[in-house]
C-alpha cells in the first residue's frame, strides 16, 4: 500500500510489512484514545493528592495539639499529648496531667494510688508507693480515658521498658532486687546530667554499698523534703532519706527514671585500672586498697562531675569547684 491511501481501520484487517504507519497492531485512534485516558487519570490523581494535602493541613491547623476522633461507644473525643519528663515525681505527674489533659486531676491522681489497686510491678510487700513505677515519656491522653486508666499505662510501660532491658537478671548479678535497681536508677536519674556519666555514678553507688558506706546524695535529702528547706537543716534532719544519717538505699524510688538511668543502674561502669589517673594518683598509704571510685562532686555549672578514688583527692576536687565559684 502506498502513503497516500488511507489506512484500513478493520481491526480483522492483519497488518503488512509495508504499511506506512505502526506494525504493532493497534489500531492509532484506539492508542492516541488510550493515551488520553491515562493522561487523565494521572491528572486526576494528582489533583485529588492535592485536595487531600489541603484538608490535612486545614484539620491540623483548626485542631493544633487536640486531635478529634471517635470514643469506643461512638461518641466524639479529645486526644491530647502529655509529656511527662524523666526525673518527675509522682506529684509532678498528677500536676502535669491536670495542666494538659482536660477534665483529669492531680486530687484523683492522688486517691487512685492512695486506694493502691493498680498493679504494682517490683514493689516489695510494706511498700505502698507508686514512686518509680511510673515511666516517664509523651503519652496521648483521650478524654474517655481516666485518672486509673493513664496510670495503668505508665506502669505498664515502666514493667515492659525494665524487663526488656533485663532487671530480674541484671538485679541478680549485682545482688540487688528489682526494686533495689529502680530505685537506684531513680537516684541517677536526678544526680546525673551529662549521659555518659550515668553509668560512673552507677558504679559510684554500687561500690558504697558494697562497702557499707553512707551514700551521701544530696537529692535524696531534698525528696518529699518541705519548700525553702535548707540543706544543713536536711542533712541534720532525721528522715529515711536521709542517705548522710543512713546507710544503704532510701526506701523507696524518689522520682521516675528514664530508660537510660534505668539501664546504667543496671550496668555500672567498670572501676578504673591501676594506670587510671584516678588511680595514680592515690599516695602509697591509700594505694594498698583496692582502686575503686568511690567519690564525685560538680566541676562545672554543665551538671558535670569530678570523680575521685579517695576522699583526700575528693577533698581536693571539692576546693577546685568552691575555686571555680560552682559550689559555696
Amino acid at each position: 500500500m502506498s502513503s497516500s491511501d488511507p489506512w484500513n481501520e478493520d481491526p480483522w484487517d492483519r497488518v503488512r510489512p509495508d504499511d506506512a504507519a505502526d506494525t504493532d497492531g493497534m489500531i492509532p485512534d484506539l492508542r492516541r484514545y488510550s493515551r488520553q485516558i491515562l493522561l487523565g487519570l494521572g491528572a486526576a490523581a494528582l489533583l485529588f493528592v492535592a485536595w487531600a494535602g489541603w484538608q490535612v493541613r486545614n484539620i491540623a491547623n483548626d485542631v493544633g495539639a487536640e486531635e478529634i476522633a471517635t470514643a469506643p461507644d461512638g461518641d466524639q473525643l479529645v486526644e491530647v499529648e502529655v509529656v511527662f519528663p524523666e526525673g518527675f515525681t509522682v506529684a509532678q505527674i498528677a500536676s502535669r496531667l491536670e495542666r494538659d489533659a482536660p477534665g483529669f486531676t492531680a486530687v484523683n491522681v492522688d486517691a487512685v494510688l492512695a486506694a493502691g489497686s493498680l498493679a504494682a510491678p517490683f514493689r516489695p510487700e510494706g511498700i505502698d508507693s507508686y514512686e518509680g513505677l511510673l515511666f516517664p515519656a509523651l503519652y496521648r491522653v483521650a478524654s474517655y480515658e481516666t485518672e486509673e486508666d493513664v496510670l495503668a499505662r505508665m506502669i505498664e510501660e515502666m514493667r515492659a521498658r525494665a524487663l526488656s532491658n533485663d532487671i530480674e537478671v541484671a538485679a541478680q548479678r549485682l545482688g540487688r532486687t528489682p526494686y533495689e535497681i529502680l530505685i537506684i536508677a531513680s537516684l541517677i536519674e536526678k544526680e546525673v546530667k551529662i549521659a555518659e556519666e550515668r553509668a560512673v555514678v552507677s558504679r559510684v553507688i554500687h561500690n558504697r554499698l558494697e562497702l557499707d558506706m553512707e551514700l551521701q546524695i544530696d537529692a535524696s535529702l531534698y525528696y518529699k523534703a518541705p519548700e525553702g528547706a535548707s540543706f544543713a537543716d536536711l542533712k541534720a534532719a532525721d528522715s529515711p532519706y536521709n542517705v548522710y544519717l543512713r546507710k544503704g538505699l532510701p526506701p523507696t524510688p524518689i522520682a521516675n527514671p528514664g530508660e537510660a538511668s534505668l539501664i546504667a543502674a543496671m550496668n555500672p561502669a567498670d572501676n578504673p585500672a591501676d594506670d587510671d589517673p584516678l588511680c595514680t594518683a592515690r599516695n602509697k598509704r591509700e594505694k594498698s586498697d583496692t582502686c575503686r571510685v568511690l567519690f564525685y562532686v560538680l566541676s562545672d555549672l554543665e551538671g558535670r562531675h569530678a570523680f575521685a578514688t579517695t576522699y583526700r583527692l575528693h577533698e581536693r576536687n571539692v576546693a577546685a569547684a568552691q575555686a571555680a565559684g560552682v559550689l559555696p
